[in-house]
């Protein structure tokens, strides 16, 4: 008899824990990051009020940091390329409280081949000038105080910055100045 109950217990212990497990509804949190995606770069195109940047990335980071603390950093092979750039883009524009917290989940993701290794080395360097360090891939322009032209962020070992640009396949620096219409070329020394 005590056999009997001690399967019964069990197999309702397992019955409960197996039915417990739903499966993801991906294809609703991508329509939920493809929103958020859209959101987030519409106030950044002109093609809607900058005024309310703000509180856009304000509702997007409350969306996207419920599905990241749920299932984690999802990949492209799970959500698709878009929808795992929402994620990215959000917690880049985030402070870098939430880009510290959950900058270490982006780079085992990428090191895993499920987010790309630009997003990895954009946030770094998004982070290194928050904390008034200098960058390491050169990504983050900011205005001089000065003149108001478009410049770098200071970038640690700039002769080198496109060998390090290159090893994760981002464009050569000079490469990148020109999409903000810089002029620039790499230090020879």
């Amino acid at each position: 008899m005590k056999k009997i109950k001690l399967i019964f217990v069990l197999s309702l212990f397992c019955w409960k824990n197996s039915s417990a497990q739903t499966p993801i509804d991906t294809l609703a949190i991508q329509t939920e990051l493809h929103a958020i995606y859209e959101r987030d770069q519409k106030t950044r195109t002109g093609a809607d009020s900058a005024a309310f940047m703000q509180y856009i990335d304000s509702c997007n980071l409350v969306q996207v940091k419920m599905l990241l603390d749920k299932y984690g950093w999802m990949g492209r092979s799970m959500i698709g390329e878009k929808a795992n750039s929402a994620l990215f883009l959000v917690i880049q524009h985030a402070n870098l409280e939430t880009q510290l917290m959950y900058f270490p989940l982006l780079q085992k993701s990428a090191e895993i081949g499920e987010s790309k290794f630009s997003n990895v080395a954009l946030m770094q360097d998004r982070i290194l000038m928050r904390q008034e360090r200098k960058q390491i891939y050169g990504s983050q322009v900011v205005f001089n105080k000065d003149t108001g032209a478009p410049e770098f962020y200071p970038i640690e070992d700039e002769k080198n910055v496109n060998v390090r640009r290159a090893k994760i396949g981002m464009s050569t620096l000079e490469e990148y100045a020109k999409l903000f219409g810089m002029e620039y070329s790499v230090p020879k020394e």
